[in-house]
């Protein structure tokens, strides 16, 4: 039977967060979002007080997943993760990757890395 994790086991979780600078009638103000927590946000005029703010944000939060025992999603331990990923593909694709090192003059590698950052930064730009 697996164990029920507390709330203290959920707020010591490593959160990573978004923060974006806006203006609204010429006032600047943050917006920060909890990147694990699909809808948890929040604005103030500092980046300090808008960090304690979502801190408020993230406990009822994580109150309420637990209240009516919704599965918390978590943040992912970036030391799990070694670089090293086995990774099959078309020999098209290959070739174009193949031809892109060679146009930037850089290896396979950096051109899987350069073509994998083009296509995260689209999937999450706001």
């Amino acid at each position: 039977m697996a164990t029920k994790k507390s709330l203290k086991y959920y707020l010591n979780l490593n959160w990573s967060y978004t923060i974006q600078q806006d203006v609204y009638k010429k006032k600047k103000f943050f917006i920060i979002r909890v990147n694990e927590l699909p809808g948890v946000c929040t604005d103030a005029d500092s980046i300090e007080e808008g960090m304690q703010n979502i801190q408020d944000a993230i406990t009822a939060t994580i109150e309420l997943y637990l209240e009516q025992g919704d599965p918390i999603p978590e943040p992912i331990n970036k030391e799990e993760f070694k670089g090293n990923i086995a990774y099959r593909t078309t020999s098209e694709r290959h070739y174009h990757l193949a031809k892109l090192a060679q146009q930037e003059h850089i290896s396979m590698n950096k051109a899987l890395d350069m073509v994998f950052d083009i296509g995260i930064q689209r999937l999450y730009a706001p």
